[in-house]
């Protein structure tokens, strides 16, 4: 699970970057003046001009972003504030729509920050570039308490690569660089496991270097301001400027974020540290395995995913996975379902094919956490829309609504599984059954919909008159699917406006996890409807 959107909250997100840019405006502008405008740094203006208020302002820029780019990375308090939130609301009779799609922007936030990091980053060094040419070139002889260069003509260069500011400036280029490229989508796909360890582990030599970046004292203010006003003519009865180094308070804007994170990143340390071990394995054909743990997990809800570690591939490896069933009243066993694609996946499955028992195998688990899809069964209205595996947080959905009885919302439920093949339903088939068996039984039996989308249909399947043998089986044990079983891909167009004008005066909730082109088509036809709110996850 990749990606996070909510088409509501930032329909699209134009108006968030509006008050992100206009709030970094004012930080930006409001330290370019006082740096420009406030007699104590008169002496120092005029020996570096312009390029003091804009390193300063961008240095602004960059401190309060670096405050908040930790806090969306607190995972385990965001889902714990999230929950507590919802359910304020809910016992309220108010709907927590809004408060769900704010938490859904986790990622999104994250991400703009460190957009805006990078940003600042570049202008800040390219302003200091500049200061150290013009520290030497506009010395100040008279004054030379304030000189940042220690002679007139002092080569640049030293003061970029012999300071303490130039050092650690430079080196936080270099991990910002790093980060940037390993952070690229078409980097992350192929190199996931580059992109994870330089995320994990070069953030807190950035943000080491960041505190000490300021703290040499290069930079001066005058103290004596007020009895030795900068730029008079007459400075004969007045005493000489008095200078002192500028104090740095960058260490401010980092401590209380990463001191949260901290605490966050302890309490999930501790909750991960006793291992579960597997009970039981089912593999689906054609790639998919169903891994069941009986083992309490508290506060768990439909929606929410684990991060799970097998220390014996990989001791530093968290890879995440949807809850497919979570604990209740009635089960004290969690699933989750894996497709086999990729390294860690396909080495777990050859380990179970190793292990003679499968209690033999451990797991470290992380989470539960929350994502867009634990407001489902919060919603009146939902249309989910999965492609392939991207099933697995509506099968938990489901799995809920059938141990729990479907007695409250949603109150009409629209579900479109896009599969490539017939095989790949197979999996997720007795539950899917199993809910449509409820649904006739309840007294509403139009609340369920389902639509079933095959893209590769077998050879002398039903679409050419004759039947596959998944379908033979699909007939026998699950007859309420077969009906239900469309080929080609779903006319998004014609379903939409359908849905459109079913709910005109209703808000209804979307729901959409798959490939990022699914994600991408279902965006495109929300955009177009003001009151359907689209929630989504993507996975590589």
């Amino acid at each position: 699970m990749v990606n996070m959107f909510s088409s509501r909250w930032l329909r699209p997100s134009y108006g968030f970057h509006a008050v992100w840019l206009l709030v970094n405006g004012i930080i930006f502008w409001d330290t370019y003046r006082l740096y420009k405008g406030q007699p104590q740094y008169y002496y120092l203006h005029q020996i570096l001009g312009s390029g003091l208020c804009i390193s300063r302002g961008s240095g602004a820029v960059l401190n309060v972003s670096c405050a908040l780019i930790l806090l969306p990375t607190c995972k385990q308090a965001i889902t714990a504030i999230h929950l507590c939130c919802c359910n304020v609301f809910n016992k309220c009779g108010l709907s927590s729509r809004r408060i769900r799609l704010f938490f859904n922007q986790a990622e999104r936030f994250h991400v703009t920050c460190a957009f805006t990091v990078i940003f600042a980053s570049v202008v800040h060094t390219a302003a200091h570039l500049v200061n150290a040419v013009n520290c030497s070139r506009y010395y100040n002889h008279r004054w030379p308490d304030v000189n940042i260069a220690d002679s007139p003509g002092q080569d640049a260069f030293q003061l970029v690569f012999k300071t303490v500011p130039g050092i650690t400036g430079v080196l936080m280029m270099l991990i910002l660089a790093m980060i940037l490229v390993t952070s690229a989508g078409w980097f992350r796909t192929r190199h996931y496991n580059t992109f994870y360890y330089s995320h994990h582990f070069l953030f807190g030599p950035f943000l080491v270097l960041l505190v000490f970046h300021p703290t040499s004292g290069m930079l001066k203010e005058q103290t004596n301001w007020r009895d030795h006003w900068p730029g008079n003519a007459d400075d004969e009865d007045r005493p000489p400027p008095v200078f002192i180094p500028m104090k740095g308070y960058t260490w401010l804007y980092v401590t209380i974020p990463l001191a949260f994170y901290l605490v966050d990143w302890s309490w999930r340390r501790v909750s991960r540290r006793q291992p579960v071990h597997v009970t039981r394995v089912v593999v689906h054909e054609p790639d998919v395995i169903e891994v069941v743990v009986d083992r309490w997990m508290s506060h768990s809800q439909p929606g929410q995913y684990v991060l799970l570690q097998c220390p014996v591939i990989s001791g530093f490896e968290w890879h995440p996975f949807s809850l497919s069933s979570c604990c209740d009243l009635t089960h004290a066993s969690w699933t989750v379902h894996m497709k086999t694609r990729g390294d860690w996946c396909k080495q777990f499955k050859s380990l179970l094919g190793v292990k003679a028992r499968r209690d033999d195998i451990e797991l470290y688990v992380d989470g539960p956490f929350s994502s867009p899809f634990c407001g489902v069964l919060n919603s009146k209205t939902v249309i989910c829309i999965a492609g392939g595996i991207g099933f697995t947080p509506f099968l938990c959905v489901i799995h809920n609504l059938i141990r729990n009885g479907w007695h409250a919302r949603p109150d009409r439920l629209h579900i479109v599984f896009c599969v490539q093949t017939a095989e790949s339903l197979l999996w997720a088939s007795p539950a899917i059954d199993q809910l449509i068996e409820d649904a006739w039984a309840s007294p509403r039996p139009d609340k369920l919909e389902i639509r079933l989308h095959v893209t590769r249909p077998a050879p002398g399947g039903s679409h050419s008159g004759g039947f596959s043998p998944v379908e033979t089986l699909l007939g026998k044990k699950y007859p309420n699917l077969l009906r239900r079983l469309e080929y080609g891909r779903p006319k998004w167009s014609e379903l939409f406006t359908s849905w459109k004008e079913s709910y005109s005066r209703e808000r209804v909730d979307v729901f959409s996890c798959g490939p990022k082109e699914l994600n991408r088509q279902i965006e495109q036809m929300c955009r177009t409807i003001s009151n359907f709110t689209l929630a989504y996850e993507s996975f590589s």
